[in-house]
């Protein structure tokens, strides 16, 4: 009894105690496009260029409302982003319907996540019930009387309840980390340092863009077919979305229509840029049986 109310505490104790990270104002971006596009677009200097139109796709205005995202218009959004997009060779086309891609721009804001522990006020285990008469429980090998068993009890609803809203908490996050691009957070990849880092972040409201873009020939023929991606956001707090968002497209402008491994991290200050090379393709060696016949 005494060693699985010392192991619960310990728990709980760390769970209560740490405070979430003050995360630098970083944009995080996820780049992903399809290896054939990156490849044909590398090689054929006449896909090196190419043009779009916009589509506007989902706004998120978050639970808390916030006003200054109400005087940013869709047409202000794709108009900074259309500055940015044509440092990757993106330009949009003037005939409506026509281009190479179709660009649909979702964005908005995520909520602030208050936690089980702030809401109800916990800063301890005493809060949840843990108290003298559970910590005497069971010592000297006398029964337990039924005021020990109460505080038990109490306490061990306390736990699985603080345990239950964790768990659903934890997976609220992790879809809203597959929304902006932050779902490393929730794999084996990441240090314990970098998962704890990030799934503090994802308890703020962040500021967000997702650009999905397609093939548009393969839109018109009704199948459409994603050719690239980029989620990228950056913390609400602080700053208003009209300033934050032009930053978070500066930053993101370095990764339209590029495939990069994991979650890139900048900040809105950082002025140093992106630049890739062209790809160069390996052919392979002709085997033996090649130079016999």
């Amino acid at each position: 009894m005494h060693f699985a109310l010392r192991s619960l505490y310990i728990a709980v104790l760390l769970s209560v105690s740490l405070a979430p990270l003050q995360g630098a104002n970083r944009v995080m971006v996820k780049a992903v496009a399809s290896e054939d596009y990156v490849k044909d677009r590398a090689l054929d200097e006449k896909k090196k260029t190419q043009t779009y139109q916009f589509i506007k796709g989902r706004y998120f205005s978050g639970l808390s409302k916030n006003s200054g995202m109400e005087d940013v218009s869709f047409t202000d959004i794709v108009q900074d982003l259309a500055v940015q997009l044509t440092r990757q060779g993106f330009y949009p086309n003037p005939i409506k319907g026509e281009g190479d891609l179709l660009i649909a721009v979702h964005y908005g804001v995520t909520d602030f996540e208050e936690s089980y522990e702030d809401q109800w006020g916990i800063t301890s285990l005493e809060d949840l019930g843990y108290n003298d008469t559970v910590a005497s429980a069971g010592g000297g090998g006398t029964a337990l009387d039924p005021a020990q068993l109460d505080a038990i009890y109490n306490l061990s609803f306390n736990l699985n309840s603080t345990q239950a809203i964790a768990e659903s908490n934890e997976q609220g996050r992790y879809f809203k980390a597959k929304l902006i691009g932050m779902e490393e957070a929730f794999t084996n990849r990441v240090s314990p340092q970098d998962e704890y880092e990030l799934k503090s972040l994802l308890q703020e409201e962040r500021y967000f863009v997702i650009l999905m873009a397609y093939d548009y020939t393969s839109v018109k023929e009704g199948k459409p077919q994603l050719v690239w991606s980029t989620r990228y956001s950056i913390r609400a707090y602080g700053q208003n979305f009209e300033d934050a968002i032009k930053g978070m497209n500066v930053v993101a402008g370095d990764f339209f229509g590029k495939n990069l491994k994991g979650l890139t991290r900048k900040r809105v200050d950082d002025y140093s840029r992106v630049e890739m090379g062209d790809i160069e393709v390996i052919t392979e060696e002709p085997s033996e049986s090649d130079n016999t016949n």
